[in-house]
């Protein structure tokens, strides 16, 4: 695991560990609680399905072939993209803009600068394709309308097994939410600090 994945995780880890003595501070409002726990339960979903269809275009071909379809014809970084829709909807899944605001930036500051890295080895290694490439598909906010696929390909099984098993434990952050959630209703865990 590189030093950048350690980080990332530890720091989430932090803020979510906050939670378990954190109490939200408006009132409790069940129409509120759905829209938390809606949006974050598709954004969380969305990053799981969309990580294990990025991996699939992009198994076994990293750094070996230039990657320009599927995920990869609408958005440079698909991968990371879904990270982030993972990020935030853990953040509301706990019922808190404020960590999904800090695991919005916590995204950003472990995870941008990989972006940057991994294009500039990218542009060394392919070229002018890749440059070609970086003019026409946005870094990181999807375009929809560029999106193309070949009717076939070539995938590395166990990379792609890989990727669909870390996604399956990304969906298991929906019922440990849920869970904690009751958990903080039942006043089981202490409040001791304030949580928006």
């Amino acid at each position: 695991m590189t030093t950048r994945l350690l980080i990332s995780k530890a720091l989430t880890a932090a803020v979510v560990c906050s939670t378990l003595i954190a109490k939200q501070q408006y009132p409790e409002n069940p129409s509120i609680e759905f829209a938390f726990d809606a949006t974050g339960m598709l954004l969380v979903s969305a990053a799981a399905l969309g990580r294990a269809w990025s991996a699939v275009f992009v198994s076994g071909r990293k750094s070996v072939e230039l990657i320009t379809d599927g995920p990869y014809s609408i958005v440079r970084n698909p991968l990371y993209f879904f990270s982030f829709l993972g990020f935030i909807g853990v953040g509301l899944l706990l019922q808190s803009f404020i960590l999904a605001a800090a695991l919005t930036v916590i995204f950003f500051l472990t995870h941008w600068p990989t972006i940057l890295r991994e294009e500039t080895k990218l542009r060394g290694i392919f070229g002018e394709p890749f440059d070609d490439y970086l003019k026409s598909v946005p870094r990181f906010i999807p375009r929809l309308s560029l999106y193309r696929c070949r009717d076939t390909a070539e995938f590395a099984p166990k990379v792609f097994t890989k990727a669909v098993l870390e996604s399956m434990m990304l969906l298991a952050v929906i019922p440990l939410t849920e869970a904690l959630e009751l958990l903080r209703k039942s006043d089981i865990l202490p409040a001791l600090l304030p949580m928006y």
